[in-house]
């Protein structure tokens, strides 16, 4: 793509924090995108290692970037920061563990502009450690391209059809975030957020060009042994229930299908005994939406036949999940 004056200026934002073992290879990533007018901006949450100093060796050589420095406050602490000094007219964020092919930025602004949308989505790649796939061009075509409502897009979404609910792998107009931000503190913490976007969006464009890789970590969120704030993720999920019973009604039982889905994933991670009363509770949700998933016709497989074996008792449904999710697959 040759940059022209009709190419507007597009946010980029990467948290830093402890990546430094993966951060050349996402940065790597951004500046050889073949959409060039980028505003790159690299937050440095506090970081205790190199992975800040890389980014401003990078950012000596490259105008585009800025290195921006805070204290440590996590994830979205790091994301609210630099979108309140982002100069972009559009935005999308990259962890700074993940990595995008060369035509990231530029199939997502294409999407977009292709249908005067206010967002658009691509899909997004898992990649293992031990088993990463050699560093992919992709292409700029757009693949099986979609226009949604934002109903049609919410209910892809909950029905989990290629429509992720992380930030990730996603392009927004900047008017989308605003008086909208990231929970601070709060795991899990893309589930209250994404949705807004999404509702308050005229037109969405989905496209399945894989161009983020999602990189699954072993000591990453996800895989990490249970602790009680991962019951952010349903603390963060009854935000969403209350949005969707507000702004897209239409949509709750596709919302019962994902919830059904987050709580599954919370109560599974947990391995031991010590958390009694949070895996009592999660069963307990289980059941209060498990007839809603099990005959509804639009719900994935997986989770009918889930919301079937909460029938049979949690014995049984755990040991029917450990043999066929491996915890660092599964979102």
């Amino acid at each position: 793509m040759e940059v022209t004056m009709k190419n507007p200026l597009i946010t980029v934002i990467v948290p830093v924090y402890n990546v430094e073992k993966y951060i050349v290879r996402c940065i790597e990533s951004i500046v050889n995108q073949t959409y060039k007018n980028l505003e790159i901006l690299f937050v440095d949450d506090g970081t205790p290692d190199n992975s800040a100093k890389i980014c401003q060796q990078y950012a000596d050589k490259d105008s585009r970037i800025t290195v921006l420095h805070k204290k440590n406050g996590g994830l979205s602490d790091a994301r609210n920061f630099a979108m309140d000094r982002m100069k972009g007219d559009y935005v999308t964020f990259i962890d700074s563990d993940d990595y995008v092919s060369m035509y990231y930025v530029e199939n997502l602004y294409n999407a977009l502009s292709k249908g005067n949308a206010d967002m658009s989505i691509s899909y997004i790649k898992d990649v293992f450690e031990g088993d990463l796939p050699k560093y992919t061009e992709g292409s700029n075509t757009l693949e099986n391209y979609e226009l949604l409502s934002s109903e049609e897009c919410l209910e892809k979404m909950f029905y989990q059809d290629n429509v992720e609910i992380s930030a990730t792998g996603k392009l927004y107009k900047k008017f989308l975030f605003n008086d909208l931000r990231y929970p601070v503190g709060k795991l899990y913490e893309d589930i209250p957020v994404t949705p807004v976007t999404v509702q308050r969006s005229e037109k969405i464009a989905v496209i399945r060009n894989s161009d983020y890789f999602y990189f699954q970590r072993t000591d990453g969120i996800q895989n990490m042994k249970f602790n009680s704030k991962k019951m952010n993720a349903i603390e963060n999920m009854g935000f969403v229930k209350s949005f969707v019973e507000e702004n897209s009604p239409s949509n709750l039982f596709a919302f019962k299908c994902r919830y059904f889905s987050t709580v599954s994933n919370i109560l599974f991670q947990i391995n031991d005994d010590d958390h009694k009363k949070e895996k009592d509770l999660l069963w307990n949700e289980l059941k209060k939406v498990r007839k809603d998933v099990l005959f509804n016709s639009k719900a994935r497989k997986k989770a009918r036949m889930g919301a079937l074996l909460t029938y049979f008792g949690y014995p049984l449904m755990r040991f029917v999940y450990s043999k066929t999710q491996w915890r660092s697959k599964n979102n």
